[in-house]
């Protein structure tokens, strides 16, 4: 018996198999039969990579005290391409939609309303890529938001 082909021994009949890969299909073909034919079809995997994120940064215009609002402004640099989100919590924002600017580069703002104030908040920033799933990072400087009184 020789590397490409095997005997097959059954029944009524002896036939010889051969395999050869065309175009992606493996055919299987029984030699000395032609109605035993079998194609097998056989479908490449494709693997993607969880998406990156570089860093997160925020900072923040606060024109509370004068009795308007504070403008909160996240940029996050992460692979291009992808759905970009932050959240500010606890209780504040949730998923807020970021714009890509440049490549790899997304930015956001939210606007805090006047009377939001006496808490230390997290942000976070996500991408979502929708075969390869998410990813999140935590800003590491935290959000402070207390509102200091006028004299």
């Amino acid at each position: 018996m020789s590397e490409d082909h095997a005997s097959i021994q059954g029944g009524f009949m002896s036939s010889r198999m051969s395999l050869a890969w065309r175009a992606g299909l493996v055919v299987v073909a029984l030699t000395g039969c032609a109605r035993n034919a079998a194609v097998l079809e056989l479908h490449p995997a494709v693997v993607y990579e969880k998406p990156r994120i570089a860093n997160i940064s925020h900072s923040v215009l606060d024109r509370r005290a004068a009795g308007g609002a504070a403008v909160v402004t996240v940029v996050m640099e992460a692979d291009p391409g992808l759905e970009a989100t932050f959240d500010i919590y606890p209780g504040v924002a949730d998923r807020v939609a970021m714009k890509e600017i440049e490549t790899g580069r997304y930015v956001g703002e939210m606007l805090i309303p006047p009377d939001r104030s006496g808490n230390t908040y997290t942000i976070t920033g996500r991408v979502r890529h929708q075969k390869a799933g998410e990813s999140v990072i935590r800003d590491p400087e935290p959000l402070i938001m207390y509102l200091e009184a006028l004299d």
